[in-house]
């Protein structure tokens, strides 16, 4: 299972949808002394309310306190990005693209704010736009691990396997234990039949972070490719833990895959 930047299905966005959840989504706060309001006491209240609920991942609840934030100050940049954040959370991607662009039209070199636009035309699907946003970071920033990932996620959508090989190699080049970089490389190497590189990659991630939904599916699936199917099953079902409907974000090689292993079940257990 590819995360974030992690590679769209052709076919359905929901590959995308759920890789963003995990995905670099690049949240940040400004301080108080740079909001342009005089009631700094209601902004850092509503501030701390909103971003607790986001980071409770309670996104729709978040969304009236950022609206009020920004009726206090329509420059905030903290609540535009989280606004806009929330709402791609939800699969509104349309709706998101204006709260990144008035971050852009403040500041157009905000690399926070161009990488989440990259991922909401993704979430659209519209996969060349969303390249040229990243590679507007990469301009300003060659070492930007995120752009870095989601320009090795978006090749992959267009099965350019080993381009999208050497990105992920420039992120574990700057952090070597990077998870999505690894899981992203590893399910790379899957697909090009390349099973005991892709191990050699992601074996230790996936073992060190037993809660990492796509790392215990990737795992799974280069086991099960190498007909390593009792090892692979217990991965299939950590994942399966972690998420019930594993089944709904798979791709069509993978759900194969994991109907055999699991021998068509597809709920957890």
């Amino acid at each position: 299972m590819m995360r974030p930047y992690r590679k769209l299905s052709l076919s359905s966005s929901k590959r995308i949808v759920l890789a963003l959840s995990f995905l670099f989504i690049f949240t940040f706060t400004i301080t108080l002394a740079e909001a342009q309001t005089s009631n700094s006491t209601d902004l850092e209240t509503l501030l701390e309310t909103a971003n607790g609920l986001f980071n409770q991942k309670k996104y729709d609840e978040s969304i009236p306190y950022y609206d009020n934030i920004l009726m206090i100050n329509a420059s905030n940049i903290d609540a535009l990005n989280h606004k806009g954040l929330a709402l791609w959370e939800s699969h509104k991607y349309i709706e998101s693209l204006p709260y990144f662009d008035q971050i852009l039209a403040i500041n157009p070199s905000n690399v926070k704010a161009l990488n989440n636009k990259g991922l909401a035309l993704l979430g659209l699907q519209k996969n060349d736009e969303a390249i040229q946003y990243f590679d507007k970071v990469l301009s300003i920033n060659s070492s930007d691990v995120y752009a870095l990932n989601n320009k090795g996620g978006a090749l992959l959508i267009f099965q350019k396997n080993d381009e999208a090989i050497q990105y992920f190699d420039k992120v574990l080049s700057i952090n070597s234990s990077d998870v999505y970089a690894l899981n992203n490389k590893a399910e790379a190497l899957a697909e090009m039949g390349k099973n005991l590189e892709a191990l050699s990659v992601i074996e230790k991630a996936a073992i060190d972070n037993p809660k990492d939904e796509a790392l215990q599916s990737t795992m799974a699936f280069v086991l099960a490719n190498m007909g390593k199917d009792d090892e692979a099953r217990k991965y299939y079902e950590k994942a399966l833990k972690i998420n019930p409907n594993l089944i709904e974000i798979l791709y069509e090689d993978e759900v194969e895959q994991f109907n055999r292993v699991m021998g068509n079940q597809t709920t957890s257990h």
